[in-house]
């Protein structure tokens, strides 16, 4: 029997990330939390994310986010459907909104994102400076209710203005460098 996270509206699945793919992880990863409840056709999200560099220059909304700094990312979709839906939140509250029609679907797109790009309005977001980095919020639809199966998988891309390179980690296990794996990401009941 495959284990199942339960998401209440009532009370939060925690989960953290990590880089499952690599042994050991980037000494330079920092901690994420992240706190999940479903209600109202909608995922609640809440990252916190520890970070001494927040940063990111995208300026508008479905901009390739994840090229331009900071971004917490929230993949999600029904476990009977192959479709899914990708978002990403930034410093600055920069939202991406993706949907894809299946697990392949990621890797036909070549350069034009416009062409999986979702109304970036449908995601209620926020996003805040702490004391120790930043946190983001995001409501997310998702046509599932109580009894339903679906997964999800929250990942992160830290970058710094004085190093080139990102550090990625995600709370599923990956065991390749690749978040749109559907079938490695959480599966969850909703209740």
């Amino acid at each position: 029997m495959t284990n199942e996270v339960i998401l209440s509206s009532d009370s939060p699945a925690e989960f953290t990330l990590g880089q499952f793919w690599k042994e050991p992880p980037e000494p330079e990863l920092k901690p994420t939390k992240v706190l999940a409840t479903f209600s109202g056709g909608k995922l609640h999200v809440t990252a916190e994310m520890i970070d001494d560099d927040v940063f990111n220059t995208a300026t508008a909304h479905n901009q390739r986010t994840w090229e331009t700094g900071d971004v917490f990312e929230i993949f999600m979709r029904r476990d009977d459907s192959e479709s899914y839906i990708e978002v990403h939140v930034t410093p600055e509250n920069v939202k991406l909104h993706l949907t894809f029609d299946d697990f392949t679907h990621a890797f036909r797109i070549e350069d034009d994102i416009a062409k999986i790009a979702a109304n970036p309005d449908d995601i209620i977001s926020s996003a805040e400076r702490t004391p120790t980095g930043w946190r983001a919020s995001a409501s997310v639809p998702l046509r599932a209710g109580p009894g339903d199966l679906i997964r999800v998988s929250f990942c992160r891309y830290d970058a710094s203005k004085n190093n080139p390179e990102l550090i990625l980690s995600s709370s599923s296990p990956h065991r390749e460098l690749s978040f749109h794996r559907p079938l490695e990401w959480t599966l969850c009941r909703v209740v």
